[in-house]
């Protein structure tokens, strides 16, 4: 049992540790973002509606998350990742991440919970089903982006799936020469300007599921991203940050317009 529980942690750790590397590099890195366009040069990637500056409609869904550090909310797209939102609802309305763990941080770029265990560990409640990804010309990892965050389908294929850890994404520092390379690297410059604007991870741009944004309590979103980590070897936080309580309601119960530039009225 313990020999099981350990190589699970190892695991976890040896994962964590792979993606923190990938961090080091983000600053001086935008070749992902740049050939994203190249490649996908179509009408929806090119001109895309940016849906996490458009004011919500009274109806759209929302998450609550109330950790112990104070409470946030994020508005989910389920026409744009309806796989993830479906999946996400199911385990909210099942109170699977009452108690779970932020397990992993990188400060102010990501922190990553969702987890039975501290350590980001499967425990035997651990919900392992995964699904593959959904991209969407519409979602961008901006500050705030929720990531349904799982691995690759097996070790031959490098194919991403999700499953029901979840990846809260921050922001790098976008410093007058990254801002640079950024535009340089797309002729999108509404997208650029949303990230210099929004804060995120260009480099995260179409590698996982985005399916929601927080738009309330950025305070302690915010906090929680800029929580330091254990040690340099140990990606845990400094210290214990759990959600005590994830629910679902409505955009009309918990409005917070001021955070939408785009303020069309999509109200019905």
């Amino acid at each position: 049992m313990s020999s099981n529980y350990n190589k699970g942690k190892n695991k976890t750790v040896v994962q964590i540790s792979i993606l923190a590397v990938c961090f080091v590099m983000i600053a001086v890195m935008t070749i992902m973002f740049s050939s994203f366009f190249k490649k996908k040069s179509g009408k929806d990637y090119q001109n895309p509606t940016l849906v996490q500056r458009q004011l919500p409609a009274d109806d759209a869904t929302v998450a609550v998350f109330e950790t112990n550090k104070g409470t946030f909310k994020a508005v989910l797209y389920e026409d744009k990742a309806p796989d993830a939102c479906k999946y996400f609802k199911e385990l909210v309305r099942d109170n699977y991440y009452n108690g779970t763990y932020v397990f992993s941080v990188e400060k102010d770029v990501y922190f990553l919970g969702g987890s039975k265990a501290k350590n980001g560990a499967d425990t035997d409640d651990t919900d392992k089903r995964t699904y593959e990804k959904e991209i969407n010309a519409d979602l961008w990892p901006f500050k705030g982006a929720l990531v349904s965050f799982g691995g690759k389908s097996n070790k031959f294929i490098s194919s991403q799936v999700s499953g029901s850890r979840i990846m809260f994404v921050g922001t790098v520092d976008f410093t007058d020469e990254f801002k640079k390379e950024l535009e340089s690297a797309s002729d999108n410059k509404e997208i650029t300007e949303a990230f210099e604007q929004m804060g995120g991870v260009p480099n995260f741009t179409k590698q996982y599921t985005i399916f929601a944004q927080v738009y309330d309590g950025m305070d302690v979103y915010e906090k929680i991203c800029g929580t330091q980590q254990t040690d340099s070897s140990d990606p845990a936080p400094s210290e214990e940050i759990v959600f005590e309580k994830v629910y679902l309601s409505t955009y009309a119960q918990h409005k917070n317009d001021a955070f939408f530039p785009d303020k069309a009225d999509t109200s019905k």
